[in-house]
C-alpha cells in the first residue's frame, strides 16, 4: 500500500481479456481515495509478468482467458508473492468454479454483473483479509 495525502492507498491490478469490462471496472474503482488501479492485463501471463513488477496488494482477475486463463495464473501469483490477493471475477455462477477459485488461492470470487457497491465490499474484504485496508 502506498500512503497518499495521509490515506493508505491499495494498489489494484484489473485482469480481464476485454477492453470493455477493464475499462468498466476501472471506472467502478475511480475516485475510492483508499485504492489506486496501477496495471492492467489481458491475459494470465501477463498478469504474472505485471505482479512481479508492481507487485499490486490485489489482483482483479477474470476467470476464463486465453494463454492463461484466472485459476492457472492465480495459482502462479499465491505460489511466487503469497501476499498478493486475488479477487477471482467471471460471468458464470459456479460452484465448481468457486472451489477451484478458493483452491487456488483467490481470497474470493465475484459476478461480473455485480453492482458498484458489491464490487467495493468485495475489494474492501478482500483486502481486510491480508489485514490491511
Amino acid at each position: 500500500m502506498i500512503e497518499d495525502e495521509g490515506v493508505r492507498r491499495a494498489r489494484l491490478l484489473i485482469v480481464d481479456d476485454h477492453d470493455l469490462i477493464r475499462e468498466s471496472t476501472q471506472l467502478m474503482l475511480e475516485g475510492e481515495p483508499d485504492l489506486e488501479v496501477v496495471g492492467e492485463a489481458a491475459n494470465g501471463h501477463h498478469a504474472l509478468e505485471l505482479c512481479r513488477q508492481l507487485r499490486p496488494d490485489l489482483v482483479l482477475m477474470d476467470v476464463r482467458m486465453p494463454e492463461m486463463d484466472g485459476l492457472t495464473a492465480t495459482r502462479e501469483i499465491k505460489k511466487e508473492m503469497p501476499t498478493i490477493s486475488v479477487l477471482l471475477v467471471s460471468a458464470y455462477e459456479s460452484e465448481d468454479y468457486r472451489r477451484e477459485a478458493a483452491s487456488a488461492g483467490a481470497t474470493d470470487y465475484i459476478l461480473k454483473d455485480a453492482e458498484r457497491y458489491q464490487l467495493l465490499e468485495a475489494v474492501h474484504a478482500a483486502l481486510g483479509e491480508r489485514g490491511e485496508g
